[in-house]
């Protein structure tokens, strides 16, 4: 279930996901988001709350943004031959966090360098 949110986030991503595995809307499918300079024309931005750079989110919340992802492909809002990226990999940031980042370079399709996003 995707809930949507009413209040301005710093960075205002598509999503955000809490550790209990609920999607929150941001700005969603249809309007560009402000995560990513240089990339919010060409990305979703899917963000998870919380600290991430010693610790996982939870399963839950892991599992959610892997749905989240093919439920855009399903939509056709995010491409079938999609890549898959870190917010460092579009920015000078330390986001999404060590640990996050180490993980989600395990996912599929997921590709490192700023050079290979379309």
């Amino acid at each position: 279930m995707i809930f949507p949110l009413t209040s301005r986030l710093s960075q205002d991503p598509r999503f955000l996901i809490g550790n209990g595995g609920n999607i929150y809307e941001g700005r969603g499918w249809t309007k560009m988001g402000a995560h990513a300079i240089g990339y919010n024309y060409k990305s979703i931005g899917i963000a998870f709350i919380g600290d991430f750079r010693k610790r996982l989110p939870s399963r839950a919340a892991r599992n959610a943004a892997k749905r989240l992802i093919q439920c855009g492909v399903a939509l056709k809002k995010i491409r079938k031959n999609y890549t898959l990226k870190g917010h460092l990999n579009v920015g000078k940031t330390a986001c999404p966090g060590n640990a996050l980042y180490n993980n989600i370079k395990t996912w599929p399709r997921f590709k490192a360098g700023k050079e290979s996003l379309p």
